[in-house]
């Protein structure tokens, strides 16, 4: 089922980066924004993050983010390296996450993006992120941020259009906050 606004997110429980194992209950109580990401070396994906890292002291103080990733769980470790721990990345390397909220992939969207938003992807490769090294999981997939409250409740759901397609971060910080 596709997430939207007033569903409830009950359980996510998946391997973190960190070596530990994430579950949704130990975010209980806090707002979050659960963002799908594409493949283990995405660029789009990876700026992304970093630009959730460089605006971490504009959110409130009670959010957390975090990014899945449909990739092996290695791959995602070795192309995660430049990030600083400030995001909990968890990878879903069955998709079992990816499936149960219908994130979806397509060649057509992907192209899409990738020609829309060709500025951005120039500007991750010149901050390092390249799209082919360790490449593992979901090529075409499309990104998906999800908005969610104290209660686990969703607030806002985005499917992306394209590959480059997330919430707009003013909006992320203005959610954080409230």
């Amino acid at each position: 089922m596709k997430l939207k606004k007033g569903d409830k997110i009950e359980e996510i429980t998946l391997p973190s980066i960190d070596g530990t194992t994430f579950n949704f209950e130990a975010i209980k109580g806090k707002k979050a924004m659960v963002s799908f990401y594409r493949y283990s070396s995405c660029p789009f994906c990876h700026l992304r993050i970093n630009e959730i890292i460089n605006k971490k002291n504009e959110f409130g103080d009670n959010f957390v983010p975090i990014a899945i990733f449909d990739c092996d769980f290695d791959d995602l470790v070795k192309n995660s390296k430049k990030h600083d721990g400030n995001i909990t990345i968890l990878c879903d390397d069955d998709r079992v996450y990816f499936d149960k909220y219908e994130v979806q992939n397509s060649f057509f969207r992907f192209l899409f993006g990738i020609t829309i938003r060709v500025d951005r992807f120039f500007r991750a490769l010149s901050k390092g992120y390249n799209p082919a090294s360790n490449m593992s999981g979901a090529f075409l997939g499309l990104p998906a941020d999800i908005l969610i409250d104290e209660n686990g409740v969703v607030e806002k759901a985005l499917y992306g259009a394209h590959t480059a397609n997330h919430i707009p971060m003013k909006e992320v910080i203005e959610f954080s906050n409230s």
